[in-house]
């Protein structure tokens, strides 16, 4: 035992002190290392609290083995993108063709649609199409990992609800005293509450704000009103960027179609929805739904896009949540 002296008192550190604080550092910076690895299981975990009243129904109301009632919800979420990409899709990629016409591009320089090129110009376009080649590479390797990041979430939650009932004994890693294990088990229930009601409340607020859009974009005659609407409710699970991304295929079609003016009012129109969104809309469902007070949702979200990104404030209020949980529960025991 070591101590260190001052004139007024002595502090004293125990082994077991420095030995407890070396390995909580060093296990927060494993779990920083495999930060990607815990962000997956994290949304593992939200998208399990969202389908578990599913399971449950067909378990119940069905009788169905909870095995089938997972693939059933599967196919039915399945279907559902299906059917709105192929809603959002098609009328957008045909007009693509009107858009390009209609910036009325410069011709081609006449040494280039003779094709007479120098050797110096033929050098900078093998390097431009190099670089080319390397940004699509980076493309295609990046849509390939999220596809096997989204089939890995899949993969572990439908694990996470086949297990479901037991997932609570996992915590006898750790304790094997009962109380503990009954714990664990009043824990992950508090959450699995509180991660679904914050899924209830993103599902609502995207039909909220794809209500919005197309009311507004029918109003104001803009084709395609139905897919624009629905693209810009299913990105409205991108905080802050979401918005801006729906923005710009209206914008466009307003512009192509209907000339400048019309582009001017539509990009009006998206940002009004934003700040309708961010300031009154999203504060006020998170509240209902989750519990969670309007300006801690709004801090929650500024400081998750601060940190990760786009990623960071997706995940920002489940975050909270999880972390408010470990600290009731964490009162409570050190109170009894």
């Amino acid at each position: 035992m070591r101590k260190f002296f001052n004139t007024e008192h002595a502090v004293v550190i125990s082994p077991s002190s420095i030995v407890f604080a070396t390995v909580f550092l060093l296990g927060l910076f494993f779990l920083f290392y495999i930060r990607d690895i815990v962000v997956t299981v994290f949304l593992a975990l939200i998208l399990m609290s969202a389908l578990q009243p599913g399971v449950k129904w067909f378990e119940k109301k069905l009788h169905l083995p909870r095995i089938l009632g997972i693939f059933i919800l599967y196919i039915v979420i399945i279907l559902l993108v299906v059917v709105t990409v192929s809603l959002i899709v098609p009328p957008l990629v045909a007009e693509v063709p009107n858009f390009i016409g209609s910036l009325h591009l410069p011709q081609l320089p006449q040494h280039i649609r003779n094709f007479n090129f120098t050797m110096v110009e033929i050098n900078d376009f093998l390097n431009q199409m190099y670089n080319s080649f390397g940004t699509i590479l980076s493309i295609v390797t990046s849509t390939f990992q999220g596809i096997l990041t989204v089939l890995t979430i899949l993969v572990m939650t439908a694990y996470m609800l086949l297990d479901r009932d037991r997932l609570h004994h996992r915590a006898m890693w750790f304790s094997r005293e009962p109380r503990h294990v009954a714990l664990a088990a009043e824990f992950l229930d508090s959450l699995e509450v509180q991660l679904g009601g914050w899924v209830r409340a993103q599902l609502v607020l995207m039909f909220t704000i794809g209500l919005m859009a197309y009311i507004g974009l029918a109003l104001l005659s803009i084709p395609y009103a139905l897919p624009l609407a629905l693209a810009t409710g299913l990105l409205e699970i991108l905080p802050s960027l979401g918005p801006a991304i729906a923005a710009i295929p209206a914008i466009i079609l307003a512009y192509t179609l209907m000339g400048p003016a019309m582009a001017g009012i539509v990009l009006l129109f998206y940002l009004g929805i934003h700040q309708l969104e961010n300031h009154i809309i999203v504060p006020r469902i998170m509240k209902a739904n989750v519990d969670v007070s309007p300006l801690v949702t709004i801090i929650s979200i500024l400081i998750g896009f601060k940190v990760g990104g786009m990623v960071g404030a997706l995940l920002a209020v489940p975050v909270y949540i999880l972390l408010r949980t470990v600290y009731s529960f964490w009162v409570r025991e050190s109170q009894s």
